[in-house]
């Protein structure tokens, strides 16, 4: 098994200057992981990404938003994750998306679930 996503918003900007959000939710498999899932097509630079824990994940738990290259467009920055608090990355670099993305979220624990918001820009 490979946990589940579901995107639960796509607001695309219509126009430079106006910000995008993509919101989906997750669900961990029985080994704590969510992989496989591929999010809709965005194309801008990534200016904030908002995680939030719904069910208790295990702390220190892990995202990546890998590209179509396998690469993770936020360097990092989303791991260790808190296990009860909403928390934020703003990129420095913002990381320019034309693609899909898919988010890889490990160590979470069993059946644990969580927010995933990305906001972007064209």
């Amino acid at each position: 098994m490979a946990g589940s996503l579901t995107v639960n918003e796509h607001i695309a900007p219509k126009r430079n200057g106006i910000l995008g959000k993509l919101k989906c939710t997750w669900t961990s498999d029985g080994s704590g992981n969510v992989n496989g899932n591929d999010l809709p097509p965005i194309n801008g630079l990534i200016v904030r990404v908002a995680t939030n824990p719904t069910n208790g994940p295990t702390t220190h738990y892990d995202i990546v938003l890998n590209d179509e290259d396998g690469i993770d467009v936020m360097d990092g920055d989303l791991t260790n994750r808190h296990a009860t608090t909403s928390e934020q990355v703003i990129p420095t670099s913002k990381p320019a998306v034309a693609g899909v993305l898919t988010p890889v979220v490990t160590n979470a624990g069993v059946s644990k679930t969580g927010v995933i918001q990305i906001y972007y820009s064209r």
